[in-house]
């Protein structure tokens, strides 16, 4: 069971809302006592309210990102106002820790997903002016990659980091950090680590997992899927996987069956929906036919059944992986390097899963 950002209280982290999801750590329990789990999710930026204590006592700990100026920095993300933890700054894990630990005390969850943790900001830079750097380095780069504003959706390249660093130095290691520290909490728990982030960098799979984001409900996005799992997997990341049947936009009963069919090869399944759109629920599927008596949810529940018949293969290669290294998920080419039929194989449609599953499109 997941819960996305609606099962939080005014969308600070390390809390529920007590009127919607009133007994939630309850449900939870009851979830356990039928060998299920719980995943809720934790977005990178921490409301900036005064009363909320997990922000106080960042304050007081001094664990945030700061502006040129020295004071906290001021980004805008779901709670509108917020600050970032700075985890280069020496008390930031601390903190963390702690404020995991008093929501584990509530909601015994046994993992997270980390989202908007590249890390997101609705502004582009700074959402007000007088955060702004004098001097800002935006101006002084000798090129910008991909001609993309790097301000954009992001936090200003000129907030500080502790040890004198800026995000113009750190910013691609921001969700490596905080995926790290939360590794390091569910260790120091004796808990095994499960964690989904969006924000990657190389080596992260050492630590934690990924999915791909948010993504459309087209055939298009379905195809991404597979060289988005190749690509995660060459860098070290080999649990990743997609949202199975779309998260932006109505789906079709043909589409997600389709997804199913392929989602049920990645290593990280999971059907996720976004708001306002059609419901995705296998159940949903019961009575769209797709030939004879055989409904779109009988093909759902077939590929469901397909991935759970190769969890063994799928635990044993990806341990091996993690001790030996090299891909899970990758083109047919990687294991046969030397066959010209396979450097020319389309590489969406013939995929390799470990050393002896060949999946063919």
């Amino acid at each position: 069971m997941w819960s996305d950002i609606d099962y939080l209280n005014n969308y600070q982290d390390f809390t529920f809302d007590p009127v919607r999801f009133n007994g939630l750590g309850e449900f939870v329990d009851d979830l356990h006592t039928a060998n299920k789990h719980y995943i809720p999710i934790i977005d990178a930026g921490i409301a900036k309210r005064k009363g909320y204590e997990a922000y106080e006592d960042g304050l007081n700990q001094d664990v945030f990102i700061k502006t040129d100026a020295g004071d906290v920095f001021t980004g805008q993300v779901w709670p509108d106002d917020a600050a970032f933890p700075d985890w280069f700054a020496p008390n930031t894990a601390a903190w963390w820790s702690k404020w995991l630990s008093d929501f584990q005390s509530k909601v015994a969850f046994d993992g997270l997903w980390q989202d908007m943790n590249e890390a997101s900001n609705f502004c582009s830079g700074v959402c007000y002016e007088n955060e702004r750097a004098v001097d800002p380095v935006l101006n002084k780069l000798p090129y910008t990659p991909t001609g993309r504003n790097l301000e954009d959706k992001s936090i200003t390249l000129d907030a500080k980091h502790a040890n004198g660093y800026t995000e113009l130095d750190t910013h691609s290691l921001f969700g490596t950090m905080e995926i790290k520290a939360t590794h390091d909490w569910f260790k120091e728990q004796g808990k095994r680590t499960m964690i989904i982030e969006r924000s990657a960098y190389a080596g992260m799979g050492k630590y934690g997992s990924r999915w791909l984001g948010d993504n459309f409900s087209s055939a298009e996005y379905m195809g991404y899927s597979v060289t988005g799992i190749m690509s995660h997997n060459i860098a070290g990341i080999a649990m990743v996987g997609s949202d199975i049947c779309g998260f932006i936009g109505n789906t079709t009963p043909e589409l997600c069956a389709r997804w199913y069919t392929l989602g049920a090869f990645y290593p990280f399944s999971r059907n996720h929906n976004g708001w306002g759109w059609d419901s995705q629920e296998p159940w949903v599927f019961a009575n769209d036919i797709y030939e004879s008596t055989t409904s779109y949810f009988d093909i759902i529940q077939s590929a469901m059944r397909t991935k759970l018949s190769m969890i063994r293969y799928y635990y044993t290669w990806m341990a091996m992986n993690s001790y030996g290294g090299g891909t899970f998920i990758a083109p047919l080419f990687f294991s046969f390097p030397d066959d010209e039929g396979s450097l020319n194989a389309p590489m969406e449609t013939n995929i390799m899963v470990g050393p002896f599953l060949k999946l063919s499109i």
